[in-house]
């Protein structure tokens, strides 16, 4: 989806949102596309080349990386080793960060060094405000002695704006699918551990728990998964193993 024009104010800027889902299988081709998206918006904005990078930190999960090219990307993978750039400042500070060519601050020195070995003059870091437990940023990268003029980075966090609504609605659709799968193997799971459990105890006469105990006993014995053990058990059946009737339906 496009972003308006730049010189787009009030009203028509509001509900506005980015579509990261369509033609996304995870998190991380959300993120690629939010990337690629940057790029063109604020390089449009701009009327200079830009780059975009963009980083996702989720709680229990590693980090992930995107950029609109790979130069984009290696750098902003650079930017999570090393901790010490604009991006992680302004996720600290909930604000934007600028380094530029000419009249930055001298904290930013061995980062210019960093900025100009990977191609690139100028850097505009924004972070993303994602649900408790998950942060993200862009980094927007120019060449050359282009300079983030208060205009283009206030348009620019803007976008970031745009940017984290739309990739929480895109994290919470890819978690309600990964929800989905889950849910379907329990019950395949579940379905097979039954059948199994069902064929025990005709064969020994015996109740549920009993032939529960039987597949656990099994499981333990040779270090398997007790849906391991029972689909065994099925797959000696003349029928074969059971399937389940579980079908989720599928998301709109």
């Amino acid at each position: 989806m496009a972003v308006g024009p730049a010189h787009n104010r009030g009203p028509e800027r509001q509900g506005f949102l980015l579509d990261l889902i369509t033609g996304t299988e995870d998190d991380a081709g959300s993120l690629q596309t939010l990337a690629d998206a940057g790029a063109r918006w604020l390089s449009t904005t701009a009327g200079s080349t830009i780059e975009c990078g963009a980083v996702l930190h989720r709680q229990r999960t590693y980090a992930a990386g995107a950029g609109s090219t790979p130069g984009a990307a290696r750098f902003a993978a650079a930017e999570e080793e090393h901790g010490d750039g604009p991006t992680a400042l302004g996720v600290a500070l909930s604000a934007p960060v600028v380094v530029n060519p000419t009249g930055s601050a001298a904290r930013w020195q061995a980062y210019r060094h960093r900025l100009l070995d990977g191609g690139f003059g100028a850097a505009l870091a924004l972070p993303l405000e994602l649900q408790p437990g998950s942060s993200g940023a862009l980094m927007f990268l120019a060449h050359g002695n282009y300079a983030f003029i208060t205009r283009i980075t206030n348009e620019a966090a803007w976008f970031a704006g745009v940017a984290s609504q739309s990739l929480k609605l895109a994290l919470d659709v890819h978690g309600v699918i990964r929800s989905g799968d889950n849910l379907k193997q329990v019950l395949e799971s579940r379905t097979s551990i039954d059948v199994a459990c069902g064929v025990l105890m005709a064969q020994n006469r015996c109740s549920y728990p009993e032939a529960f105990s039987k597949l656990a006993g099994a499981s333990r014995h040779r270090n398997l998964k007790v849906r391991s053990v029972a689909d065994s058990i099925l797959n000696t059946m003349p029928s074969g193993a059971a399937g389940t009737r579980f079908e989720p339906q599928a998301f709109a």
